[in-house]
């Protein structure tokens, strides 16, 4: 007697109804590509906006790469030295080579050095403090003709998606851009 209960109960027009539905909608693919697009549109679109930052950031630093490269021509012909030249000079020289909408020069740490040569070169040590975080300060030394220079100059560029920085230090939102030249000044007397 349970056992026919157990069918009848099996067999009720409730569940009929119910298990017809359940196929019907198990066999509609109706709104299943919209479905499977959000599971995969987040980590998609994430991936495709961190691509797109870290492009725009390397861009960026080969624009500051010339930059420094145009601003450093002024220390290596020996005009910056005749002009009297500070680290806000060149910082500003920096800028005036970026486009007028990247540049902000709060934004850009300088160090100008002179090394004996070309062997004990320091490198971006000099712009970071013991614990890793940027100097504020700015470095300049003048240097005469036939001397060797090494311009540091690192730009602070806001990244709009922090957990996209690569970079090995802790700098919150920000990429540290640097550029680095080394050269010898050339006889300008």
């Amino acid at each position: 007697m349970q056992v026919d209960t157990f069918h009848r109960m099996r067999n009720s027009p409730a569940r009929i109804w119910l298990r017809r539905r359940l196929r019907s909608f198990a066999r509609d693919k109706d709104g299943v590509t919209a479905i499977e697009f959000a599971f995969v549109a987040l980590p998609f679109f994430t991936v495709v906006f961190g691509i797109l930052e870290l492009g725009l950031a390397f861009l960026v630093n080969r624009m500051v790469d010339n930059a420094v490269i145009e601003a450093s021509r002024l220390i290596r012909t020996g005009q910056a030295t005749s002009s009297s030249f500070s680290a806000n000079d060149f910082a500003d020289q920096v800028c005036n080579a970026l486009p007028g909408f990247l540049c902000q020069s709060d934004r850009i740490r300088v160090n100008v050095s002179k090394a004996n040569d070309f062997t004990n070169i320091t490198s971006l040590d000099s712009l970071y403090d013991s614990e890793g975080n940027i100097v504020d300060d700015n470095a300049y030394a003048s240097s005469n003709e036939s001397e060797i220079v090494v311009v540091n100059v690192v730009y602070r560029w806001p990244m709009f998606s922090s957990f996209m920085n690569l970079s090995a230090l802790d700098h919150g939102s920000e990429r540290h851009l640097s550029s680095t030249m080394v050269f010898r000044n050339e006889p300008w007397s």
